[in-house]
This record gives C-alpha cells, sequence and structure tokens, in this order.
C-alpha cells in the first residue's frame, strides 16, 4: 500500500508544480534568470510580438519575463502541463501492469496479495523470462511412471487416487506433465546453433532453450543466465570462452563459471543442473581438473569431461514460497505423515501416550538411522582419491 501511496502523491505533486508553474508564467510571477553569456539571436523581435522580452535588473544577468499580452504562452502551458501529467499516469499504469497490481520482490518473482492466510507471504513465478508458450512435440514425450506399483499387475488403489506421473484421469488438482529430452551431452560439435526460444520445463526448476543447428536439427540445452534468443551458441575444443558455449574442461580458463560438468567423459552432464547453480574451476594438471562443486565439495575431474561455460539461469526459484499445500499438489508432491504420529510398530518416533517425545537422543529414520548429519557414502570407494575436501555443512542444518 505505500509504494502506491507514494507514487499516487508523486504524481499529485509533480501536477500542482506543473499547473502553478504555468499559472505563474501566464501572470508574470515567476522569472528565470540566465547567465549573460547566452545569446539571444537578433532577430527575435522583443517590441512585442513574441512571448518573451529580456530584462537587465541585475548586473551579468538576463532576466527573462513573460510579456503581459502573450494569450498565446496559456495554451501552450496548459500542453505541457498536460503532456507531463499525462506521462506520470503512464508510467503509473505501466509498473501495475507489469507488477499486475502485486508487490514485486525481484526479477521472476512476485508477492500474492494475502487475500487469505494461505497466500499470505507467499510468491510465485512471474514467467517473464519465457518466449513462448508452445513445445517443440518432436523432442517431447509423455514419461509414465508408476511409483511403488509392481509392473505385471494393474493400479489396485480407488480411481483417482493412484500415483501415476501423465495420468489421464481428470483430477482439478493434478496435471499431466510432458518430459521434454534435453541435450545434456551436447554432442553437436562444431557447428553453430541459434538459440530460438526460452521455454517452460515441469520436469526441472530451471527453464529450457529451442536451439536449431546450421543443419536444421533442434535440440532443447538448459537456460544459462545471460541466455537470449538470437544467441549464437557452439560446442567445440576451440571454442570461444562465452556464456552458452560447450568445451572440455581442460579449455576453461581458471576461475571461470560452469555449468552440465560431465562425472565421466561422454556420459553428459550430470553436475550443476538445477536452477541458479554452477561449478567454479579451481586448477588442472595433465590428468584431472579440480573443480568446485556446488556442494562446496573439491573434487578432481578427468580434463576430458566435457562443461558448459556460465551459471544455470533463475537464480531467484530458491525464494519463491509454496504457501498452502494444494500447491505442492499440484506439482506432484503428496503428503507425508510425520513418524510421531504413527505407532511404535510403524516408526521410531512412533508410540506413546498423546504427545510423548520421540524417545531417542537423535531424529531417526523409518529404518532406525541416524536422520540428521549422518554420512551416507560408502566407506572405502574407488573414487575417494578424487575428492580433496569433502562438502561442508549448510547454513542452519544439524
Amino acid at each position: 500500500m505505500a509504494p502506491r501511496l507514494l507514487l499516487w502523491s508523486r504524481t499529485a505533486v509533480t501536477a500542482v508544480l506543473c499547473a502553478l508553474l504555468w499559472l505563474g508564467a501566464d501572470q508574470g510571477v515567476f522569472t528565470v534568470e540566465a547567465p549573460s553569456f547566452v545569446n539571444i539571436p537578433a532577430s527575435i523581435d522583443h517590441s512585442g510580438s513574441g512571448l518573451w522580452r529580456p530584462s537587465s535588473s541585475t548586473p551579468g544577468f538576463v532576466k527573462v519575463v513573460p510579456l503581459a499580452k502573450a494569450t498565446s504562452a496559456r495554451p501552450l502551458g496548459l500542453l505541457l502541463s498536460a503532456a507531463c501529467v499525462s506521462a506520470l499516469l503512464l508510467r503509473r499504469a505501466r509498473v501495475a501492469r507489469l507488477g499486475k497490481g502485486k508487490p514485486q520482490t525481484t526479477t521472476g518473482v512476485r508477492v500474492r496479495k494475502p487475500k487469505n492466510n494461505a497466500l499470505r507471504n507467499s510468491s510465485i513465478a512471474t514467467f517473464e523470462e519465457l518466449t513462448t508458450r508452445k513445445r517443440y512435440d518432436p523432442l517431447c514425450f509423455m514419461h509414465r511412471r508408476r511409483f511403488a506399483r509392481p509392473r505385471h499387475s494393474p493400479i489396485s488403489l480407488a480411481s483417482g487416487t493412484g500415483r501415476e506421473s501423465g495420468h489421464t484421469h481428470k483430477m482439478e488438482d493434478k496435471h499431466a506433465r510432458v518430459y521434454r529430452i534435453i541435450d545434456f551431452g551436447r554432442t553437436k560439435r562444431g557447428m553453430y546453433g541459434t538459440i530460438e526460444t526460452i521455454e517452460y520445463d515441469p520436469y526441472r526448476n530451471a527453464r529450457i532453450c529451442l536451439v536449431s543447428y546450421e543443419d536444421g536439427e533442434r535440440r532443447y540445452i538448459l537456460h544459462a543466465v545471460g541466455y537470449f534468443v538470437g544467441q549464437q551458441i557452439i560446442s567445440g575444443t576451440d571454442a570461444p570462452i562465452f556464456v552458452g558455449n560447450a568445451l572440455p574442461l581442460d579449455k576453461v580458463p581458471i576461475g571461470t563459471m560452469v555449468h552440465n560438468v560431465e562425472m565421466n567423459p561422454g556420459d553428459g552432464g550430470a553436475v550443476a543442473r538445477a536452477a541458479g547453480q554452477s561449478a567454479i574451476v579451481l586448477s588442472r594438471d595433465d590428468r584431472y581438473v579440480t573443480v568446485k562443486m556446488p556442494s562446496s565439495e573439491v573434487r578432481l575431474l578427468d580434463k576430458r569431461n566435457w562443461c558448459t561455460i556460465g551459471k544455470v539461469g533463475r537464480t531467484e526459484h530458491q525464494l519463491i514460497k509454496l504457501g498452502k499445500a494444494g500447491k505442492s499438489r499440484q506439482l506432484g508432491w503428496r503428503p507425508h505423515v510425520r513418524g510421531s504420529a504413527k505407532n511404535a510398530c510403524d516408526h521410531p518416533h512412533g508410540g506413546g501416550e498423546a504427545r510423548s517425545p520421540i524417545g531417542h537422543k537423535h531424529q531417526m529414520t523409518p529404518f532406525g538411522k541416524c536422520a540428521k548429519g549422518l554420512h551416507t557414502r560408502k566407506p572405502g570407494m574407488a573414487s575417494d582419491k578424487f575428492i580433496l575436501i569433502r562438502r561442508k555443512k549448510k547454513s542452519g542444518k544439524n
């Protein structure tokens, strides 16, 4: 409410000042002093046919005052005042239209109006970076998954309650998702491609781009910060160091931010593919390149692994707050039952009378293992020698 009042107050003050200036100039109340070095052309008639006449009341200055009989100044001043007010109103309308009447916290995110308790302090994406709503069908297919159900038997739950991605039954809070095939390997080497569109992908929190190559083939790639429609990108060992180009790790300068990094040569990008993620190249030797992962882990990777220059786009994804359980259901997340609400035979936290404590020193998983801070990596793995620095605990986590 405060920004709206501030905008209205600025508009009102500007309109009042324009009106006062016009009235004062018309009545000869206000004068404008200019330095004497301002040259007034001799062709201007100051005898009474013009609108302004000079006066040398102050030494070194020329005072410009309106003539009393300059009646044609009123339409001009009125026109200027109306233009100023119209411009301010149009600016306010544009701001309200882009923000859809909602206050914006940052680019790409807008805060919902608190029409109810569920929407209070919740935020959603504005999708302003998207350039089209249509998908490229040759690279899309319906990826059906049946969760916790054997392949040889039909879904035995009641109608409409089966957990299946890409379902066909009609329910208001569920939406089928179409999978887009992404070129994580960037295997189109030595050929320039042009970014045609920036699209939405329901299977990831980042955006994707449709790239058209010189031979007519189209592929989807991850959208990174700095991409724009019409940009030229290329994948090659001698590609320039520019956002969107793909090349091996040993060709990347030290300190460069990269994403879509391969763990093994030829397997395709597997690291730093989520929204706002990136890895940093720290050093290199004859066989390996030292890379800092998004998890803060420092690791050695084969220098033949390919990567893409830049940082994955939509860095504001972490600022989105769903606000209500119904939004999570629309995204495919089903509710979870707390362990303390179960029986003792079903969860280590269960059992007891009413709101009993969990009965353990630390929180535990349903299988009896420590749920907070336990290292789940199998000890003695062959790849342990490639990890130079283990990842650090995140801020606020146990």
